[in-house]
């Protein structure tokens, strides 16, 4: 999930200067702060593992852990003081996720240093509770989100996995009840089938893998088509605008409108285009008294026409696509009902972002125009442009062409 960040202040007063120093880093000092950060939350996260995890190497360095961790903690403390009395809008900066990200990477060892002052840490529960805070120190590994990497990384608007979260909670929630009843001992036990689910996960995967480049290959061709399609229209205007000025704009615009249409239609084909057809065609005969250059263009026209409206409307067999989706889902059900515990649970849940991941996936790219999920559609954006231009508004089409 990507953290939105806000814009970078006025850097004319010292405050600015040390916001934008501390949080949009882009000089090589701010740069190289910015790295050190991210060195000490390593080794803070590193001290944190080997005091809970290799307690007796723990022991023989206590004092250079604790005065490391005492280093560490001062340098975040004071980074989000400083942050936050140079911050323009306090309040703001507050509520801000990654500020709230930072103050939780070191609240809990302030709190640890405070609470023996006011309690007496020889109670059992005190003890607990100092260790648990202890623990919390690993919430500083949350400040790595601001690498650029982990946002792109951790995005969910928009992506596959948002369009599936609603088969991945299902099967996790199913897998759950079926691990309660494993537990009562009402389910199967010891049934030994990884192997087998593991070569029929590598054979779905494969048949998916390929469905997936043979819908991104007609992506692609389609998207090429669409932009051949636009460069021809505004060649057309070009030259019609010389030879009949005026006349160009609202015949060639409309019939961008009426393709624009079309191809947006799923039912849409070339009949749908006829009277748009013929109007351009009685414009381009007008320019020319005998099939030459503006002959040839609406002959490429045509053809780009009919080749996008053709592709547009081939899709995958519905036989065979039922069978992906029905052999992904039986694939998952049998993964929640045979695979046990932990394994069983991980099972169905990567099995169902990747398995059932891709073939969303190839939903999108088979119907080219965003499907069912929205996840992928083609750039229309320059064609609709060229569609939508009004003499009033932006000016003639040749106006378009000619910047």
């Amino acid at each position: 999930m990507a953290i939105a960040q806000p814009q970078a202040t006025p850097s004319e007063t010292l405050s600015g200067r040390i916001y934008n120093f501390l949080e949009y880093p882009a000089t090589t000092p701010a740069k190289l702060f910015q790295a050190l950060i991210y060195l000490l939350i390593i080794v803070s996260i590193a001290i944190t593992v080997v005091e809970f995890w290799n307690q007796s190497l723990y022991n023989r360095h206590a004092v250079l852990f604790q005065y490391a961790d005492y280093l560490i903690l001062g340098v975040f403390t004071a980074e989000y003081v400083a942050k936050l009395a140079a911050a323009p809008k306090r309040l703001r900066f507050l509520v801000r996720p990654m500020s709230i990200v930072d103050f939780l990477a070191i609240a809990p060892a302030l709190v640890s240093l405070a609470l023996p002052l006011v309690a007496n840490t020889t109670q059992l529960r005190i003890l607990r509770f100092l260790r648990l805070l202890r623990a919390a120190r690993t919430l500083r590994v949350l400040r790595l989100l601001r690498i650029e990497f982990f946002g792109k990384f951790l995005r969910y608007n928009n992506t596959v996995l948002q369009a599936i979260t609603p088969i991945l909670v299902l099967c996790a929630l199913l897998k759950a009840g079926v691990w309660v009843l494993e537990w009562l001992g009402f389910w199967f036990s010891d049934v030994n089938l990884g192997e087998l689910f593991a070569i029929i996960g590598f054979a779905l995967g494969i048949i998916l893998a390929q469905k997936v480049a043979a819908t991104y290959d007609k992506f692609l061709q389609v998207e090429e088509e669409v932009v051949r399609l636009t460069a021809t229209l505004y060649a057309l205007a070009d030259i019609v605008e010389r030879v009949q000025p005026g006349k160009a704009d609202p015949v060639i615009r409309q019939w961008a409108a009426a393709f624009q249409a079309a191809l947006h239609n799923p039912k849409a084909d070339m009949l749908d285009m006829q009277e748009a057809n013929r109007k351009l065609h009685n414009l381009l005969a007008e320019c020319e008294s005998g099939p030459a250059e503006l002959a040839m263009k609406y002959a490429s026209l045509m053809e780009s026409v009919g080749h996008l409206l053709y592709k547009k409307n081939q899709r995958t067999p519905r036989p065979y696509d039922s069978l992906l989706q029905q052999a992904t889902v039986t694939y998952l059900i049998m993964l929640v009902s045979f695979i046990p515990g932990w394994t069983g649970m991980l099972s169905v849940i990567v099995a169902a972002y990747v398995l059932y991941g891709m073939y969303n996936l190839t939903q999108d790219l088979d119907s080219i125009l965003g499907g069912e999920f929205r996840l992928i559609s083609i750039n229309t954006a320059a064609l609709q442009r060229f569609a939508a231009a009004k003499d009033a508004e932006e000016g003639p089409v040749i106006s378009a062409a000619g910047q």
